[in-house]
C-alpha cells in the first residue's frame, strides 16, 4: 500500500492512503461501497504496514460538523471494527497520547492535520465545504491556543489532498456562505464566464490558520489535487466515488 507522507518532525507521523493497489481498491470506509469483510482487511493491511493495530487507531463518524474532542488511548478501537461504537457527529479529533492514530476520511474534502510542538498534541480534521465555510479548522486551533496553551509559533499544519482550485466549481449557495466568513474571503474566489466560480478551499483554510499567528512557513500545503490525481485519490465530484481515503497522524 502505498501512503504519502507528511514530513514534519521525527515525533510524529502521518500519512494519506492512496486509491488503489495494482487495481485493488482500498476503500477505508464502511459505507456498503464494498463488502465489510474487504474493507476491514484494508484496514488492518494499513495497521500492520504501520506496525500497530486497531487497539492504537480511532476514527469518528463525520458528518460535516465543527464538533471535535479531545480522545486518549482508552478510546483507541473506536470506529474501527464498525460505526456503531465511533464517536458519531465529530469532524475533528486531537490527542495528546502517543502512538494513537487518528483518522480522518476524505475524498474531495480536505484532510487537515496540526502539530502543537510545545504542548506535544496532534489533531486530525475533515474540513469540506461547510466545515470551510463554518471555520472548524481555525475553531481546533483556537481552542488548542486558548484551552491547551498551544502557542501559535509552535504549532504546524498539513492542509492535506483535496481539490484544488481549478477544479472547484462552486456555485451562489457556496459562494454565498463563504461571503460571511469572519474575514475578507474575496481573494479566494474566481468568478466563470458561466458565472460559476472557482473556489481556493486550501486557501481558505490556510487563512484560518494565519488569522491566529500561525506562521506561514509552518504550513504545507499538499499540491495534490483528488480529481487530478485520479490515479492516486477517489473522487466524489469526478465520477460519483462513494469511496475514501484517509489521512492519519500520531506522536510517536
Amino acid at each position: 500500500m502505498k501512503l504519502i507522507p507528511w514530513n514534519c518532525f521525527d515525533e510524529i507521523e502521518a500519512y494519506t492512503t492512496t486509491a488503489y493497489d495494482n487495481d485493488k481498491i482500498l476503500d477505508m470506509s464502511y459505507n456498503d461501497s464494498l463488502p465489510y469483510e474487504t474493507v476491514l482487511k484494508n484496514r488492518q493491511n494499513l495497521a500492520a504496514q504501520l506496525n500497530t493495530d486497531f487497539d492504537h487507531m480511532v476514527a469518528t463518524f463525520q458528518q460535516h460538523t465543527t464538533n471535535f474532542k479531545e480522545v486518549s488511548l482508552k478510546d483507541g478501537g473506536k470506529g474501527m471494527y464498525s460505526r456503531d461504537d465511533a464517536f458519531i457527529g465529530y469532524d475533528a479529533m486531537y490527542t495528546k497520547d502517543k502512538k494513537l492514530w487518528l483518522w480522518t476520511f476524505h475524498a474531495d474534502c480536505c484532510p487537515v492535520l496540526l502539530y502543537c510542538r510545545d504542548q506535544k498534541i496532534v489533531a486530525a480534521i475533515h474540513s469540506g465545504w461547510k466545515g470551510t465555510v463554518n471555520e472548524i479548522v481555525g475553531k481546533v486551533t483556537k481552542h488548542l491556543i486558548d484551552f491547551e496553551n498551544c502557542q501559535p509559533d509552535e504549532i504546524y499544519a498539513y492542509i492535506g489532498p483535496s481539490i484544488n482550485q481549478e477544479n472547484f466549481e462552486a456555485k451562489d449557495d457556496i459562494i454565498d456562505l463563504v461571503k460571511k466568513m469572519s474575514f475578507d474571503t474575496s481573494s479566494f474566489y474566481q468568478q466563470k464566464e458561466d458565472k460559476a466560480y472557482l473556489l481556493d478551499s486550501k486557501g481558505l483554510i490556510q487563512q484560518q490558520l494565519l488569522n491566529l499567528h500561525v506562521p506561514q512557513s509552518h504550513i504545507t500545503i499538499s499540491p495534490y489535487c483528488t480529481i487530478k490525481d485520479e490515479d492516486l485519490f477517489f473522487s466524489y465530484r469526478r465520477n460519483k466515488s462513494p469511496h475514501r481515503n484517509i489521512t492519519l497522524i500520531r506522536l510517536k
